[in-house]
């Protein structure tokens, strides 16, 4: 009894310590950017973000590198509880930190595939800014979705409360990529085959190959 309350607080702590390290890049995020961050979190007017800062280098700004940060590992720690929720993964720090991993290395190398078929198939200016647009729609996301781990795992830490959580921020997720896609419909319905690429490799096929590889 002693040992398994033990290994329950050592997983408390380390999953409290990621979601201070969250916090803290969150916290740096508003009070190096505080007008950048008050207009991104105006959810119910996106544009009005995108026609400000949309203009830019998007790539070399501080907010997107620190905001990128926090996304990945909001959404390493959705992968997590997914897994665990299904019983598929261990509830360890280590196994936190492969999955971190292999989603890190599989985004890069996505991105540079994909920044190989703009340029091919001759998009390359207008992905700049469907990127842009995508990582914002996700920072965004992952904000929300911090906060709602944040309560699940300190407040209410049951399987009822999770699954709803997950299927609210794949609802999320889904919605703003459909949103993107009708947007830009008049660019993806001239390039059919980026179309199908885009989805099928580069959005399915990493899952797929994070899961074959951690099974």
């Amino acid at each position: 009894m002693e040992n398994w309350i033990s290994r329950t607080e050592l997983q408390h702590d380390w999953v409290s310590l990621v979601f201070l390290f969250n916090f803290i890049l969150l916290t740096v995020l508003r009070s190096k950017h505080p007008r950048q961050f008050k207009t991104f979190i105006r959810f119910i007017d996106p544009m009005l973000y995108f026609k400000i800062y949309g203009k830019d280098n998007f790539m070399l700004q501080s907010f997107t590198v620190l905001g990128t940060l926090f996304l990945l590992i909001s959404l390493c720690l959705g992968v997590f509880y997914c897994l665990t929720l299904v019983k598929f993964a261990p509830s360890s720090f280590s196994f936190f930190i492969t999955l971190l991993t292999h989603i890190v290395g599989l985004i890069i190398i996505r991105f540079v595939f994909l920044k190989i078929c703009w340029k091919l198939i001759g998009i390359e200016d207008f992905s700049e800014i469907f990127i842009f647009k995508t990582l914002s729609y996700q920072i965004q996301i992952s904000i929300l979705s911090f906060f709602l781990f944040l309560f699940y795992e300190f407040s209410y830490p049951t399987q009822e409360f999770l699954l709803p959580i997950l299927i609210l921020i794949a609802g999320l997720y889904l919605l703003s990529q459909l949103s993107l896609y009708r947007e830009y419909w008049g660019v993806f319905k001239h390039n059919l085959l980026y179309l199908i690429l885009y989805l099928c490799t580069f959005k399915l096929a990493p899952w797929i190959l994070i899961y074959s590889t951690l099974k």
